[in-house]
């Protein structure tokens, strides 16, 4: 899913009309069956209604249209009817369903077991016996093959790894994923119902997207390459602190001497290691060679990192000493997004089977109590003080996502955001960082100064809303980009991410 409008291409002359203009974030675009029309599915972030819906605009340029609210992904399945993706329960489970066009006669098929599954897209099979589904859980999961009548849950196919797209060949005998594995994304097909899964594309560039043939001969994929490398904006400017590999999630060391990152050394590498820069010598050091980490947070002292791995889709807690002198060691599964708290404590998102959970631990994995009995999507940052939470949560049925500090050993939560917005402490407490995620204000970050002798800011209890009422905050400063850690409003890091892509055939036989 990106942001961006939808085009059409106008044969023979081969001339690009633009259809749509507004900013929210578009995708799947798809024809109506008499061809004069694409539906596309609409996010709107933005306010109380977190809406993800399908519209319509005609091919030869007009005002679009609402067709359906609450359907994203939308396939026709023939006659009046439709398959799509639709939100209940806490503003972000999402399942598919089955309707007719006017939304009579809907029947859900599948919804993922755990109240954060999202299921996105589902492409149902030639002879509309089965549907392949691609959904996520805060990533990408493995592609699901679902029956179509939704008698059962259905089982996983295709590789091992985030599935991202999919297809079926004309006669339905082959499945078609693209899927990350091992760190890249490459096109693997199965044959249908029972083959072993098979990568068909390899190399130092990756594709994503499948749009199959008419003759089943041939498939067209977006190819190209991912660049990401860490900056830091100081007095001095911006400035870039890694140039090889893939570089993300980068972290400001206490004091500002500096800073961490995971990093994956080349484009064939699976692994993302940890690694730190001396900001004053530009000396880069690998940290933990070797181990592939998902995330991880650093200890103010620099002597101690707390991470995650995940293999085989089970995220594991890990402690090491940077030292290097003992090995790394497990401290729990089934929890991530793991930081330090206070008086030895380790704070981190508890996965379940059907929900997640705030939950602290002492460092030796033993004590784990939950914090509190409500249920989470997103767990972000714990203030330096250990005393508080951030995590995002359903506002109500079907209501958005909303951001709130959780008092770590109990209390009420304080509302900070009306909306979903990932949310930090500066290392030294003294600010706030506080992301825009959704709407055309996407990719802004504010900070906001905290008062001495407090953890949190005054906000209204009502929280903020979005960027149009972040400007009401006494003395905040809003950053034009999405920041990933920093000192204040002139020091901090972000990532800047790349992206090149061009459209190729790709000859199946």
């Amino acid at each position: 899913m990106s942001s961006g409008q939808i085009y059409v291409k106008l044969l023979p002359n081969g001339e690009s009309v633009r259809l749509t203009t507004s900013p929210e974030r578009k995708y799947g675009p798809v024809f109506t069956l008499d061809g004069s029309r694409i539906a596309y599915t609409q996010v709107d972030g933005s306010g109380s209604d977190n809406s993800w819906d399908t519209w319509t605009v005609p091919v030869l340029g007009g005002p679009p249209t609402k067709l359906l609210p609450n359907a994203s992904g939308l396939t026709w399945l023939g006659g009046r009817e439709v398959l799509f993706s639709e939100i209940k329960d806490n503003g972000i489970h999402m399942g598919i369903v089955k309707a007719a066009e006017s939304r009579a006669e809907e029947r859900a098929i599948y919804f993922p077991a755990h109240e954060r599954g999202m299921a996105h897209y589902s492409y149902p099979s030639p002879d509309r016996a089965s549907i392949l589904v691609v959904e996520m859980d805060g990533q990408w999961r493995p592609c699901r093959l679902i029956p179509f009548d939704g008698r059962s849950a259905g089982r996983q196919v295709g590789p091992d790894g985030g599935c991202t797209s999919t297809a079926w060949s004309p006669d339905g005998r082959l499945m078609y994923f693209g899927a990350m594995v091992r760190g890249s994304s490459h096109l693997w097909r199965q044959r249908f119902p029972d083959g072993t899964p098979e990568q068909i594309t390899f190399g130092p560039t990756e594709e994503e997207g499948i749009a199959m043939a008419a003759d089943g001969k041939s498939l067209i994929t977006s190819v190209g390459q991912r660049q990401s490398s860490i900056w830091i904006h100081d007095a001095g400017g911006d400035r870039p602190l890694s140039s090889e590999g893939f570089a993300v999630q980068p972290r400001l060391a206490a004091g500002g001497h500096r800073a961490y990152f995971l990093r994956r050394q080349s484009s064939t590498s699976s692994a993302m290691e940890l690694y730190a820069v001396d900001l004053g010598s530009g000396k880069l050091e690998s940290l933990l060679p070797g181990v592939s980490i998902a995330d991880y947070e650093v200890s103010d002292s620099g002597h101690e990192v707390v991470f995650t791995t995940t293999d085989g889709g089970v995220s594991t807690i890990w402690l090491a000493s940077l030292d290097r002198r003992s090995p790394p060691r497990e401290i729990a599964s089934g929890g991530d997004s793991v930081s330090f708290g206070s008086n030895g404590e380790l704070v981190f998102r508890q996965l379940e089977k059907e929900a997640n959970y705030l939950a602290r631990m002492k460092r030796d994995g033993s004590g784990i109590e939950r914090i509190g009995s409500m249920t989470i999507h997103d767990k972000f940052g714990v203030s330096p003080d250990g005393e508080w939470t951030f995590a995002s949560v359903a506002s109500g049925v079907n209501g958005p996502s909303q951001t709130v500090a959780v008092p770590t050993h109990g209390g009420v939560f304080r509302k900070i955001c009306s909306e979903y917005c990932p949310s930090w402490w500066s290392a030294d407490g003294k600010f706030l960082y506080l992301g825009s995620f959704l709407g055309a204000d996407a990719g802004k970050t504010l900070i906001v100064p905290i008062p001495a002798g407090k953890s949190l800011p005054d906000f209204p209890a009502s929280g903020i809303g979005s960027v149009s009422g972040w400007d009401r905050l006494p003395a905040s400063t809003l950053i034009d980009r999405s920041i990933a850690s920093g000192l204040d409003a002139s020091t901090y890091l972000f990532a800047k991410t790349s992206l090149q892509r061009n459209l190729f055939r790709i000859s199946l036989h």
